[in-house]
């Protein structure tokens, strides 16, 4: 930082010139992330209420209310309308904040505590495990890619305080059996959450277009928390996580209490502290907009432009669908071609999708059109044409 400050005019050129070697939405090429941008809307309702904070919610009491009534529309979304919870920084936090009421809630000073995840598990489980000290358990998927349930009943013991069950996993979509889970967790007492970090604001949908998708919510008694990203599908800002809970007493032990606080004493049970108010009120206004029917549309044509992914890989030689879409996410593998030179070479030609051992994956987010999906697909065939035949060199995403 310099003695004197620069103008805002010198500043926003060089903004723009720094920025300009940043990727966008609006390109279409941008396959391989979960986010998206949210609406025009959204972003003018965020920037105008930039300096509330949660944190200190006595001082914005009117942030707080609609924070308690985006909660009990989620809550109603995932079956559950008594349901309680957070806006939070984003999935990672709120899985943290989940294992941590595991944790709390009767096993505190327990050092061999363990907590039970699928192997298709998101890594914020890992950082959990890491930063509590805990011991986190992997267990294998079956052949729909999903939790292998004889393999989690297996697992418990009396040290295991939660079980993991996912709802759209990262790489492939999938959603876990969480009846299976829930009755496991019912029998041996112990805390299920359910990652739907992603699935949250898809499955729903889904159903209500009458695709045949697992329940996943608080449908299942054995269910106490969720995680579900509305900066995702839920097309609000970044960030905007949430943690719901069954209800008040899930959390037990959990809240951290805060007197000193300008806007008086409170309690909470999130990680950070400062947390944005600005989220809150954009999301709360996205869902009121938008609507169940809103967003019926929009899964709607992310699905349709998501077959028409699948559809179009499974027309392309030595390409092949590692399984048929769940939702609007799509995993594709070669038994011809090293899949990392094709990634590589997708990338060269700006294409940023993800990339997992042994699989690419494609997330078809509402910025999406079928125009940069028929471009892909058209580069796609073009790279696989020129590439030398060469298996992929290991494969660890086997299904076990």
């Amino acid at each position: 930082m310099k003695e004197e400050g620069l103008s805002q005019e010198k500043i926003l050129r060089r903004i723009n010139r720094i920025l300009g070697n940043d990727m966008n939405y609006s390109s279409g090429k941008i396959l391989g992330s979960m986010c998206t941008k949210p609406l025009r809307f959204t972003n003018t309702i965020y920037t105008h209420h930039l300096d509330k904070n949660l944190g200190d919610p006595g001082l914005w009491v009117g942030t707080w209310s609609l924070e308690r009534d985006a909660i009990r529309m989620i809550g109603k979304l995932l079956h559950n309308p008594e349901a309680v919870g957070y806006l939070v920084t984003g999935g990672t936090e709120a899985n943290l904040i989940a294992v941590r009421t595991a944790r709390n809630h009767r096993h505190y000073y327990n050092t061999k505590n363990e907590i039970i995840v699928p192997e298709s598990a998101h890594a914020s489980f890992d950082k959990a495990a890491d930063l509590m000290r805990l011991k986190i358990v992997k267990v294998p998927l079956n052949e729909e890619y999903s939790v292998d349930i004889e393999a989690v009943k297996e697992a418990i013991s009396p040290n295991t305080i939660c079980l993991v069950g996912i709802a759209g996993t990262t790489s492939l979509g999938t959603v876990d059996d969480v009846k299976a889970l829930s009755d496991l967790a019912i029998d041996n007492d112990i805390h299920l959450h359910v990652d739907a970090a992603f699935g949250g604001f898809v499955i729903p949908f889904l159903k209500e277009l009458g695709h045949d998708i697992r329940d996943f919510d608080f449908t299942f008694e054995g269910v106490r928390s969720i995680t579900i990203d509305p900066h995702k599908m839920g097309l609000g800002p970044i960030p905007a996580g949430g943690i719901i809970f069954r209800n008040s007493e899930v959390i037990g032990t959990s809240y951290f209490d805060i007197p000193y606080l300008a806007g008086g004493h409170i309690r909470q049970a999130t990680i950070v502290g400062t947390r944005s108010g600005a989220s809150v009120i954009a999301m709360w206004a996205t869902m009121k907009h938008l609507g169940r029917k809103g967003y019926r549309e929009i899964v709607k044509k992310c699905m349709n432009i998501t077959n028409l992914v699948a559809r179009g890989i499974d027309e392309i030689d030595g390409v092949r669908l590692v399984r048929n879409p769940v939702m609007n996410v799509v995993g594709f593998t070669s038994d011809v071609y090293n899949i990392y030179k094709i990634d590589k070479e997708l990338r060269r030609r700006g294409w940023a999708v993800g990339l997992f051992p042994d699989m690419i994956r494609i997330v078809v987010m509402p910025h999406v059109e079928e125009c940069h999906v028929e471009k892909f697909l058209f580069d796609l065939e073009k790279i696989t044409n020129k590439l030398v035949p060469e298996p992929t060199p290991f494969h660890v995403y086997a299904r076990t």
